[in-house]
C-alpha cells in the first residue's frame, strides 16, 4: 500500500496542526464518512497527534530548562496541582 505524502508533512505551528486535528473530528464523526476516508483520516490524525506531542514534550523541557535557569520553583506537573 502506497503512503499518501500528507502522511509524512506536518504544519510547522502547533496551532495549525490542532485546527487540522479538529478537522478531522469532524469528519470522523459525520454519518456518511467512507471506509477509506476513515482510514486516512485516522492515518492523518495519527500522525498530528504524535506531532502535537512531540511538540508539547519539547515545550515542557524547555519551559523546565528555563525555570532551572532562571531559580524558579513549583511544579510544573498539573496532576501534582490536582491532588
Amino acid at each position: 500500500m502506497a503512503k499518501n505524502n500528507q502522511d509524512s508533512e506536518v504544519p510547522e505551528k502547533f496551532d495549525d496542526a490542532l485546527v487540522e486535528l479538529r478537522g478531522l473530528m469532524e469528519l470522523l464523526e459525520s454519518d456518511d464518512i467512507s471506509v477509506d476516508t476513515l482510514t486516512q483520516a485516522i492515518r492523518r490524525a495519527a500522525v498530528l497527534l504524535k506531532h502535537c506531542q512531540s511538540q508539547l514534550n519539547s515545550t515542557e523541557s524547555e519551559i523546565k530548562a528555563l525555570m532551572d535557569e532562571l531559580g524558579v520553583t513549583g511544579s510544573t506537573d498539573a496532576s501534582a496541582d490536582e491532588d
